[in-house]
């Protein structure tokens, strides 16, 4: 048995320049986040209105905070369902070929 050779590959130069592109706007999104924390005095009345709003209705509040709980269960639901309807049709069709390899015919 030949020995394995690991080679990493070597990144190309539009890969580690989108790479960098992406880290810096992703600083700069926490940076601008950070700001308006802050020294956003502006943004408090709308954050005061929000959480008054939120402490008044504890179901938004609840809500809000199992959205992306329940957005995660949805989509792995989905890649679940499609893995299964693609092992159903694997196994249909190694059945399939495995009766055509024998020389019978499946019933329809």
């Amino acid at each position: 048995m030949p020995e394995k050779q690991y080679v990493l590959p070597m990144p190309s130069k539009r890969g580690v320049l989108f790479f960098l592109v992406a880290n810096v706007l992703a600083f700069a999104l926490c940076g601008a986040v950070w700001a308006l924390v802050w020294y956003g005095d502006f943004f408090s009345p709308a954050a005061s209105a929000v959480w008054a709003f939120l402490a008044e209705h504890s179901g938004w509040t609840v809500g809000a905070a199992l959205s992306p709980l329940f957005a995660a269960l949805v989509l792995g639901y989905g890649y679940m369902r499609r893995a299964m309807a693609r092992r159903a049709r694997e196994r249909a069709e190694a059945l399939a070929e495995a009766a055509k390899a024998a020389g019978t015919q499946l019933p329809a």
